[in-house]
């Protein structure tokens, strides 16, 4: 099963967020919490992680 490609470029005022559970990708200025496809929660791959 082929997997989605991100939807890059994002806009240079939106951020790329990645789904913990299905691996859904989006770019949105909105800071969203959670995922459109599962409900489970995003991360936003735009910031670096702290250390």
């Amino acid at each position: 099963m082929p997997t989605p490609p991100d939807p890059a470029p994002c806009d240079p005022d939106e951020q790329l967020y990645e789904c913990r559970e299905c691996g859904a990708r989006l770019c949105s200025s909105a800071s969203p919490t959670v995922c459109p496809e599962c409900e489970a929660g995003l991360i936003n791959l735009s910031r670096p992680r702290p250390e």
